[in-house]
């Protein structure tokens, strides 16, 4: 449980995508999308043992196109949306529906590979979602809704959709003004998140701002106005904590709001050199956070003093060690990973095995996993 073993893997082509498997709750398995135009592209299912020393391929799933974003169901294994684009097509959204359980094969099993060994699989595609006036750009998937619902973006719309009996039906939708936002803004919604707390509520970024649509108002409003310089590229919802939220953006900064009252953030942190790509809470310790940057760095963060469980007794020696290095005790740096040589573009935590796992994919294909130091999981569990 406490092991700080790290692997890393390669799959010899471009990823900008990583999701965990919601729907296992025994073993740590992620979806990673490739993304390339010259050659066809996959979603490989890669699971990764407790203590971080081996990671097998379990299927290699041929896709459409470059993957853009990937959706697992919260609630199925099987069942998977993501957005696609193909060459010279527009992209478009597809609910997919995965091989058999029984035919997936475990570490301890036989037959599990590398990708280059793992013969590719067709997915049955159940769906196409229904295409819009604007591209289909990122696709979210709720994990509070009571019937499977998700939300998806097109630059300058916002859609909710519900899948019933393997068909996908419209729900809401939201149009968005984007004439205000200066020349040099990122003019598409992006960053979709479902608030955890609130099952009718989801923030987006646009620009350099963080709105928010409340599906019962039928409206969205502007929860900071100018979280970033220009674009606001990653948010995630605090899992413990309601109206807690944190964003990344493209001046290198990790920032946290608290919704209500957002003027300014409850915490800034210097977190890359460049873009911030990824922001991810612990979905069970609020404590902890990753972000990972164009600078192809990953980030693991301590922000006890605005989480759900402050850290109350930190002993003399962590007084010592981080005030001698100018760092607040509560919130600091626990440790900068540098596994990648590009862009790290997603980083998740496990949500099944080992819950102080986490893994991260960079541009260039790499898939580097790594633990909690054991120093930082006793603070928060003794």
């Amino acid at each position: 449980m406490f092991g700080s073993g790290a692997c890393s893997f390669s799959f010899g082509t471009k990823v900008r995508t990583l999701e965990p498997v919601l729907a296992e709750k025994d073993r740590a398995q992620f979806f990673v999308g490739t993304s390339t135009l010259n050659q066809p592209n996959q979603i490989h299912l890669v699971e990764i043992n407790d203590d971080a020393s081996e990671i097998a391929t379990l299927q290699v799933l041929r896709h459409p196109g470059e993957v853009l974003s990937l959706a697992p169901s919260p609630q199925d294994r099987q069942f998977l949306v993501t957005c696609g684009k193909q060459r010279g097509q527009a992209a478009e959204a597809s609910l997919w529906k995965l091989p058999d359980a029984e035919q997936l094969t475990a570490l301890s099993g036989e037959g599990g590979g590398d990708a280059g060994t793992t013969t590719a699989q067709d997915l049955e595609q159940l769906a196409a979602f229904p295409p819009q006036k604007l591209p289909v750009t990122e696709v979210a998937w709720s994990a509070t809704a009571d019937t499977p619902t998700l939300a998806s973006a097109h630059e300058t719309l916002l859609r909710t959709w519900q899948l019933s009996g393997g068909s996908v039906e419209a729900q809401d939708k939201l149009e968005l003004d984007v004439s205000m936002l200066g020349g040099t803004t990122k003019k598409g919604a992006s960053a979709l998140t479902w608030d955890p707390h609130h099952a009718s509520q989801l923030a987006f970024a646009l620009g350099g701002s963080v709105r928010t649509w409340d599906l019962r108002a039928k409206q969205d409003s502007v929860s900071v106005e100018d979280a970033h310089p220009s674009a606001t590229i990653s948010l995630d919802f605090n899992p413990n904590k309601p109206y807690a939220l944190a964003s990344g953006g493209d001046d290198g900064k990790l920032k946290f709001w608290d919704l209500r009252y957002a003027r300014k953030p409850v915490l800034s942190l210097n977190a890359h050199s460049h873009w911030v790509w990824s922001t991810r809470y612990h979905p069970q310790h609020d404590q902890l956070v990753l972000s990972g940057g164009s600078d192809a760095t990953l980030a693991l963060w301590r922000v006890s003093s605005i989480s759900s469980s402050p850290l109350v007794e930190l002993d003399e020696r962590d007084l010592m060690d981080e005030t001698a290095g100018g760092a607040a005790v509560a919130d600091t740096l626990i440790r900068r990973f540098e596994e990648h040589e590009d862009a790290v573009y997603a980083a998740r935590w496990a949500a099944g095995g080992d819950a102080w796992m986490f893994a991260s994919v960079s541009y260039d294909g790499c898939l580097a996993v790594n633990h909690v130091p054991s120093t930082e999981k006793y603070k928060i569990l003794l």
